[in-house]
């Protein structure tokens, strides 16, 4: 699970994405109020839960904090749900969740969704979208091809760009 703010001129709006997984343990079982968006209104703010598997909805709330915000209303929290379909990193062999469970997530799947959407609706072609498909492998393979062949960072790097500097 990850939090993301979001600064929009002087107010802000928080978005959570909710991958249903904290490493190794579902997120139902980590938190006495799995429904983050709830946990708003303890701050004052509005909390939506969004569909995250769902491009258009995440617009749609985001269209909605955004104008909220630049109205002077104040933050916005969104929690998107979503799903992480493999393990959390290379600790975590992922034999906690079932088969039925990462399948019916994969049925989701926000990309394939957003274009069937976009091929319904006439707004594009297959061809089109192989296209995207292409130039989105090649930036990919261009920018691991680079991540292979530079030089390891100095270790006197490590704390480079954390903060802002003036």
């Amino acid at each position: 699970m990850f939090e993301y703010g979001c600064a929009v001129e002087t107010a802000h709006y928080f978005v959570v994405e909710n991958n249903k997984w904290a490493i190794g343990m579902a997120h139902e079982r980590a938190s006495s109020q799995p429904e983050i968006y709830k946990k708003a209104s303890v701050f004052g703010m509005p909390g939506y839960e969004i569909d995250g598997m769902d491009v258009l909805a995440v617009r749609a709330a985001a269209k909605t904090a955004i104008a909220r915000a630049r109205a002077g209303e104040g933050p916005t929290l969104l929690e998107c749900l979503t799903y992480r379909y493999r393990g959390h990193s290379v600790a975590d062999p992922d034999e906690l969740r079932s088969a039925d469970e990462k399948q019916f997530w994969r049925d989701r799947d926000p990309i394939k969704r957003f274009e069937a959407y976009l091929l319904e609706q006439t707004l594009t072609s297959e061809t089109d979208l192989k296209a995207v498909r292409d130039k989105i492998t090649e930036v990919v393979e261009d920018a691991l091809t680079f991540a292979e062949e530079s030089p390891d960072p100095s270790p006197a790097d490590l704390y480079k760009y954390i903060f802002a500097e003036d």
